[in-house]
């Protein structure tokens, strides 16, 4: 069981992974031509084609609507079919390509606006090995600011390089992980934030070729990086005089968009977060500063784009304007130079895509083709000549669910694999069935598989943009899980593959969620009230109670029906720790410190280690036995792990979900338009 903190996914989905077509051989097979002749195509006639960058590898895809434009506009041809033949049905012909021109505008329109009227061509920037994200362009358009872990993926420092090449210079040192880059308008300077604690960052500001750094503030802020929460985090205003965060400096701790004097270091909020909303984010000001972009987090996958005026003096003019962008996931707003339209990564958190809009909202976002999937942080400048470039993230991740075994009697094995993401395993009451989320259908779905991870099965359909915490029910015969809505998420129950979910009314505004022993209750943590707390619902839905009172997430209700176990997130270090509470009375106490995720078993506790500060320490995996009352450090492979940890319920084997594979590369559009 764990928190959500980053967001990659693989599959797109929009437009949809029946419209993408993911080698040479699917591509040729579509067009209905030898590969030799689609790649001459895409080499000297512009064939859209798009590349995947991975270190010095890369693979192809291509989306067939995409595919159907180009042929229309080439000769007339149609996808899969042969050349037409020059007859005295020309006519009939062209008036079918007219219609194949029609309906496929139709479809785009329908997707999220007309196509592009000429496609961008995105190419690597930067392919440097580990992890590179939050890109900005120098107001001048001649050098990138952005954020990467080095060759040793250690820690992660900001970097800057020219856009015509050559080595990065490296701008910070410290141990901590530094991030979000803002250029000051003349180009001469950097702010950034730098981790000082689990929820503190100090905001600095350092000369644009490195040197002595100058501290303007710190506050409090949501763990970094966290993919439902992208960058970048820091904005400096067009006059000079402002910089805007996204961090609080109040309980209850939510993150709302902070003003902060660059001459000063006084910080005060600029936006108040509205009920049943998580968080400010992604600040962006439009170049003449009178605007303020930004991306207010609703729940765990959905987000909206907003828009709020100011005065010359960095005070709100008006109310938030929410931008209708068709999608339910919006972050990373970046203003083109016109001060009219945006660029943003938009579509799903699980794979999002670059789109553009009108600032105004007279015309719909429509996606900017050649940019590819995984689209990630935009940033925009003119440069001399008047070009505008474009920079962005490129993110490719696939995780997978690995099974260690308790004793040491072999070495961890990858038990549920795919190209796509697989995660938040749970073990059914027998031991017999795995349940985990996966998106290899192009959203993120319940599926089943026996315990050798052998014939997975999808259980639900429901295309949502984020289900979660699924959890079998103490007999086996249900599973427990989230669904987004409207009120935020809420629990569903599903007892066969197909069957349709039943929700539990009363249960809206839920996080994750645990079943009580006796399989009539469900224990699920809500922010319904001032603070995030552990509630309980019964099964068939009806008035919720609350049971914790000083905080709690993530429950767990132990097998005897004697304790529920939750997280707790601490105001001094910002980061969990694991308590107990008896159910039939007495003073909660705390179990682990510095617990990121866990699960419960009758001999132990397995859980993700990890302690912050200017030398963090993990995260790893260890087990916690009841017997010893001592965590031992469990031989996981060394990757990055990712959502959710399971003990099987005999308590030999652990699941745990890691990233096996990710690229994250900076992209450049030269001549964006």
């Amino acid at each position: 069981m764990s928190e959500r903190k980053e967001r990659p996914r693989l599959v797109a989905a929009r437009p949809g992974a029946e419209d993408r077509l993911n080698s040479w051989k699917d591509i040729a097979a579509y067009l209905g031509r030898e590969q030799r002749t689609v790649q001459r195509w895409e080499r000297n006639e512009g064939l859209p084609v798009h590349r995947l960058q991975h270190g010095k590898a890369g693979s192809v895809y291509a989306l067939k609507s995409e595919l159907d434009v180009w042929m229309a506009q080439r000769s007339g041809e149609r996808p899969g079919q042969p050349p037409v033949v020059k007859t005295a049905w020309r006519g009939v012909w062209l008036g079918v390509l007219g219609g194949i021109v029609l309906l496929t505008a139709a479809v785009y329109l329908r997707r999220g606006g007309a196509p592009n009227p000429s496609a961008t061509v995105s190419v690597p920037f930067s392919s440097n090995p580990g992890t590179e994200l939050e890109a900005r362009v120098s107001p001048t358009a001649t050098q990138v600011a952005y954020v990467w872990n080095g060759e040793a993926e250690d820690n992660f420092d900001i970097y800057v390089r020219m856009l015509t090449g050559g080595e990065p210079l490296r701008i910070t040192t410290d141990a901590a992980d530094d991030y979000s880059p803002a250029w000051s308008p003349d180009g001469g300077s950097i702010a950034f934030l730098r981790r000082t604690g689990g929820a503190t960052v100090a905001l600095i500001v350092v000369a644009a070729l490195g040197g002595t750094e100058r501290k303007l503030a710190e506050i409090r802020a949501a763990p970094w990086p966290q993919w439902q929460r992208p960058g970048p985090f820091l904005a400096w205003s067009p006059d000079g005089k402002w910089l805007v965060a996204s961090g609080s400096q109040e309980p209850p701790w939510d993150d709302v968009l902070l003003r902060i004097s660059t001459a000063t270091g006084e910080a005060r909020p600029l936006t108040t977060l509205p009920p049943r909303t998580m968080g400010d984010m992604s600040p962006a000001f439009s170049p003449a500063g009178t605007t303020l972009a930004f991306s207010r987090l609703l729940s765990w996958g959905r987000s909206e784009l907003c828009l709020l005026p100011l005065t010359q003096d960095l005070v709100p003019a008006g109310d938030v304007r929410k931008l209708e962008t068709g999608s339910t996931w919006n972050a990373s707003a970046a203003w083109l130079p016109d001060g009219r339209r945006l660029v943003f990564s938009t579509g799903s958190m699980d794979a999002p895509y670059l789109a553009r809009i009108d600032a105004a909202g007279s015309v719909r976002a429509h996606r900017l083709l050649g940019t590819g999937d995984y689209g990630w942080m935009p940033s925009l400048a003119s440069a001399a000549d008047g070009r505008v470039r474009l920079v962005y993230t490129q993110h490719f991740e696939s995780v997978n669910i690995w099974r260690t075994s308790l004793d040491g009697s072999g070495p961890p094995v990858g038990l549920i694999t795919s190209a796509h993401w697989s995660y938040e395993p749970a073990w059914s009451p027998d031991g017999k069935r795995i349940a985990f989320l996966s998106d290899r259908t192009g959203f993120g779905e319940i599926w089943v598989a026996d315990a050798d991870g052998r014939h997975a099965r999808q259980w639900t359909f429901l295309k949502q943009p984020r289900l979660g915490s699924p959890r079998w029910s103490p007999d086996g015969s249900r599973i427990a899980f989230t669904t987004p809505g409207a009120q935020g998420s809420s629990i569903s129950l599903i007892d066969a593959p197909g069957a349709a979910p039943r929700p539990v009314a009363g249960s809206e505004r839920c996080g994750y969620l645990e079943w009580a022993h006796d399989g009539r209750t469900i224990y699920f943590s809500s922010n319904r009230g001032t603070y995030t707390e552990i509630w309980k619902i019964a099964a068939e839905g009806g008035d919720a109670v609350q049971v914790t009172h000083r905080g709690g997430r993530v429950p767990a209700a132990s097998s005897d029906g004697r304790y529920l176990y939750y997280l707790r997130m601490a105001a001094a270090d910002g980061r969990n720790h694991l308590w107990r509470l008896p159910l039939n009375g007495g003073q909660e106490e705390r179990v682990l410190e510095f617990v990121d995720a866990y699960s419960l078993g009758d001999n132990g506790i397995a859980f993700k280690y990890y302690r912050p500060g200017q030398q963090p320490v993990g995260p790893y995996l260890q087990f916690f036995r009841f017997v010893t009352c001592k965590p031992e450090r469990l031989p996981v492979p060394p990757r990055p792990l990712r959502y959710g940890i399971a003990l099987s319920p005999d308590g030999q084997d652990l699941l745990h979900a890691q990233s096996d594979y990710q690229v994250s590369d900076l992209m450049v559009v030269e001549d964006f338009r």
